[in-house]
């Protein structure tokens, strides 16, 4: 069961330059023209902090000590949350759970419990699969081969003519572990 209001959440994980992103707009976009809400959260996965813009005045907050700066456009608002301990993921689904919105969709995450595509570039990402659980399906580059695997399999390179099978597919497996 997942913490923001009960709402379907699934995952896109794999290694670097897997094909996450990829795969995650292409889910998004589809979602979207079937007239989902859609929220996204991505991991940073590469160690450190995600990429800010020096110099800002919001940056500018943070360094001052600010633990969240936020900067509201015309039609955007970011927020960047800092201090030592970071968001616990309670407290990142509580402000998720503020916003409206159908479905959630996650990049990255690979330990969280939703279910997930798991994305493999080679045969040493292989043992990704043996790494994480809930696995709902598979996409690999043409040149891996899979071993026998009880779940739906792709090829990364065809995401645009299956996207929307594998959309539906993924929004039916998290909204059943709601």
């Amino acid at each position: 069961m997942n913490e923001t209001n009960h709402l379907p959440i699934f995952q896109v994980v794999g290694y670097k330059n897997s094909g996450k992103t990829l795969v995650t707009t292409a889910l998004i976009s589809s979602l979207t023209e079937q007239g989902y809400q859609v929220a996204s959260l991505k991991h940073h996965g590469h160690g450190g902090e995600p990429d800010d813009v020096p110099g800002t005045d919001s940056a500018r907050h943070r360094q001052a000590g600010a633990v969240i700066s936020g900067v509201q456009g015309e039609n955007e608002l970011h927020f960047v949350f800092g201090g030592n301990e970071g968001l616990s993921w309670q407290q990142i689904t509580a402000i998720y759970a503020a916003v409206s919105y159908d479905v959630l969709v996650l990049e990255g995450y690979k330990h969280y419990t939703y279910p997930k595509i798991v994305l493999i570039r080679n045969e040493a990402d292989l043992q990704l699969l043996e790494e994480v659980d809930n696995i709902a399906a598979v996409g690999v580059h043409e040149q891996v081969q899979l071993p026998y695997l009880k779940c739906k399999t792709f090829i990364i390179n065809e995401i645009d003519h299956i996207v929307p099978e594998l959309t539906m597919y993924m929004l039916e497996r998290a909204q059943e572990e709601q």
